[in-house]
């Protein structure tokens, strides 16, 4: 499976934010609507709202529900691909390290100059092995990340339930919790002989035992779901690989580009060093030619007046 681009998880991202808030609106909905509903039954409350208020209370709870939730689901998508991009980076610098170490080792142990010249054929051996290395390590760094694999492309209902169980444990104890109340409330109203407020105590008593029961399986559940590691198919462990080596292929580019840089920096300086020692060399030249010249008219000068002072005495 090829490697989602940023764009691309972009839209998964907004996707899977705009699904849960459809999702939790919807269940927001039900308790608003059915609140409103009954409601209408009280001849005060009509006479005290119209349809422009009735309207609103019964959509704004569902909005609500829905803008606060998917924002919530996409901070915490966001947090997870930050970890998860970090986790490949510190990953990819890691593999890195290790595979550098290793062929180290070997080198000392084979009595092997790593900087000596080896032929074409062991070069794309050697480049194939050091792949396969490195994307074992990938591997493993996945695998140990705290996560459990499942063979396939898609993961099973019940997978689902329990990576949903564990990311979400009060939407599920809140799921099961309102039924069951509303439940044991309906059993106890069937008993005609209770009054309302026995009913009520009744409700309370036996709904907190059940409530108290679910949150201990609940938790229970998340902490062996935290302890072991969410699902994920092997698809998207393949996926994170694919992440790691492109995040590989980036830095050493990176690597690269920067020696490069480093490189024609130096080949530039030596250079402009040379062309300036040579400018000094020249202009060193040119100061001692000019000295010499004007010494050598200096001295003719010097012999032309000696000259003809000579030739003045003789006539004298």
């Amino acid at each position: 499976m090829t490697s989602l681009t940023l764009a691309e998880r972009s839209d998964a991202v907004t996707a899977k934010a705009f699904q849960e808030g459809l999702f939790n609106g919807g269940l927001a909905f039900i308790p608003s609507y059915g609140a409103v509903w009954a409601a209408m039954k009280n001849a005060k409350f009509c006479k005290s709202t119209n349809w422009q208020s009735r309207t609103a209370i019964v959509i704004m709870p569902p909005l609500f529900t829905f803008a606060f939730t998917a924002e919530s689901t996409l901070n915490r998508t966001m947090q997870e691909m930050k970890s998860e991009r970090e986790h490949i980076r510190d990953t990819t610098e890691w593999a890195e390290k290790k595979h550098a170490q290793d062929m180290k080792k070997k080198f000392a142990e084979n009595n092997v100059d790593g900087s000596a010249l080896i032929n074409q054929q062991q070069q794309q051996q050697q480049k194939y092995q050091t792949e396969a290395e490195i994307t074992n390590l990938y591997r493993q760094s996945v695998e140990n990340s705290g996560i459990r694999i499942v063979a396939g492309d898609e993961l099973g209902i019940h997978h689902r339930i329990a990576n949903f169980w564990q990311e979400n444990p009060l939407k599920v104890l809140g799921g099961m919790a309102a039924p069951a109340v509303a439940y044991i409330y309906y059993g106890r109203n069937n008993q005609a002989h209770l009054q309302l407020q026995m009913k009520v105590m009744h409700t309370r008593v036996i709904g907190q035992f059940t409530i108290l029961t679910m949150l201990i399986t609940l938790m229970g559940f998340k902490q062996y779901m935290d302890n072991n590691g969410k699902f994920i198919t092997q698809a998207d462990a393949d996926r994170r690989v694919n992440e790691m080596k492109t995040a590989r292929e980036g830095l050493l580019y990176r690597l690269n580009a920067e020696k490069a840089q480093k490189e024609l920096l130096d080949a530039r300086f030596k250079r402009a060093k040379l062309l300036s020692n040579n400018n000094d060399i020249s202009t060193a030249n040119k100061k001692n030619n000019n000295k010499k010249k004007n010494n050598n008219k200096k001295k003719k000068q010097q012999q032309e007046a000696l000259t003809r002072k000579l030739e003045s005495h003789a006539a004298v």
